[in-house]
């Protein structure tokens, strides 16, 4: 179950924690730190005093109590902590981020399940193991970057693979894509992707939650809670994207080796999706693609004004729009013509409007402005706009911005 000390703890150990910020031990702690994590912070290391400037215990009996502890240590040590921490220092939540649990064999496995039992027996969180953290508004972790910029209003991200975590954020950022939160939950012990929908969608606010989920999914264990959950958050104004792997052969053998995670029927999985209204992703640049679309108001109507400097672009997107539903409508009259004056000679307004490489930023939001207030037939604008080489076009991306807010 996740609970308050996961989301929101006051104190926070990191055992393992070192001075070497390429390791997971030491990068976690420095992204905490940079984070700026209010609350109290330890550091667990049996060699030294201090670590990156906090004060760390060699012996973890003298730690204070405190709230989450994220571990970076090898898997045989991690039982023996957790349980001095969950039944000596009242921690209720943790974050593992080693590996060599069942993902590796059934050696790890017993590790695995007695870590779990352990904070099953105190009403604790569990996190991973084989994870990269948590990410959310209170603190940073996590032992990976980039870290993207937190918002509210952002999406919340949930992924049973770290790396692929990374990999969608890596995509997701340059096109301008913001974060709620992210949950890794690596091989899932206590608690999976489903585990953490569920909490999402019975803690979901209309008034203060993301209303854009994403899931990177190797194994559905909990289909009838995948499918109650997300078909709840849909119903309450949520839009669910996910990308589930391992359909092949291949896939899932390396989905197997990975997470420890099994296969799931292709078909079934599609059949669920469609059932939930998930909208199902082949890939990080498609998912991040989704996802961005999902972060603007949806679409009222199907008119689309392809507005552009480059004609070639522009006729390839007309193409795009027209043959999967969309109309690029023909727009003309006195107000065109009004708009096609203050534009270059050469210019054209009919739909595609093109405004020609020399186009500026004025020009643009003259343009957008017209689409806007003139044009009763546009529902939407669709903006192809680079630099020629010929001069700065700082300018036109400050005034997509303000029209966008706007």
């Amino acid at each position: 179950m996740i609970n308050e000390q996961l989301l929101n703890p006051q104190s926070i150990v990191v055992v393992g924690g070192s001075d070497d910020v390429q390791k997971p031990g030491g990068k976690v702690l420095k992204n905490l730190i940079d984070g700026d994590f209010k609350g109290e912070l330890y550091v667990a290391n049996p060699k030294l005093d201090e670590v990156q400037g906090i004060k760390s215990f060699k012996d973890p009996k003298d730690l204070p109590n405190v709230d989450l502890a994220i571990l970076a240590i090898a898997a045989k040590f991690c039982p023996s902590t957790i349980k001095f921490l969950a039944e000596e220092r009242n921690t209720r939540a943790f974050i593992i981020l080693s590996a060599g649990f069942s993902e590796e064999n059934e050696e790890g496995a017993k590790l695995e399940q007695e870590i779990v039992n352990t904070v099953n027996s105190v009403g604790g969180s569990l996190i991973g193991p084989n994870c990269v953290g948590v990410l959310n508004s209170n603190y940073n972790g996590v032992f990976t970057t980039p870290i993207p910029s937190l918002d509210p209003k952002g999406c919340d991200f949930i992924s049973g693979s770290g790396a692929t975590a990374v990999f969608i954020m890596e995509s997701g950022v340059p096109k301008g894509l913001s974060f709620s939160s992210v949950y890794s939950v690596g091989n899932s012990a206590q608690m999976g992707v489903e585990e953490i929908l569920k909490y999402l969608d019975e803690s979901f606010d209309p008034e203060t939650s993301s209303k854009v989920k994403l899931l990177y999914i190797e194994n559905i264990d909990k289909p009838e809670m995948l499918l109650k959950h997300a078909s709840s958050l849909i119903r309450k104004g949520c839009k669910i994207a996910a990308i589930k792997s391992g359909s092949s052969e291949a896939g899932s053998r390396a989905a197997s080796s990975h997470t420890g995670a099994l296969a799931s029927s292709d078909v079934a999985v599609d059949a669920l999706f469609k059932k939930a209204g998930i909208v199902r992703c082949s890939g990080r640049e498609e998912l991040a693609t989704v996802a961005s679309i999902f972060m603007h108001p949806e679409l009222q109507g199907k008119n689309v004004a392809v507005i552009t400097h480059a004609g070639g672009p522009a006729v390839m997107l007309t193409d795009s729009l027209s043959n999967n539903g969309l109309d690029v409508p023909h727009i003309e009259g006195p107000k065109a013509d009004a708009l096609l004056e203050k534009l270059y000679a050469g210019s054209s307004v009919s739909n595609p409007i093109d405004f020609l490489a020399t186009g500026t930023a004025q020009q643009l939001g003259d343009i957008i402005d017209a689409c806007e207030n003139d044009f009763d037939n546009i529902d939407a604008m669709a903006v192809i706009f680079g630099s020629p080489g010929l001069f700065p076009v700082y300018d036109v991306y400050d005034l997509l911005h303000e029209k966008m807010k706007e």
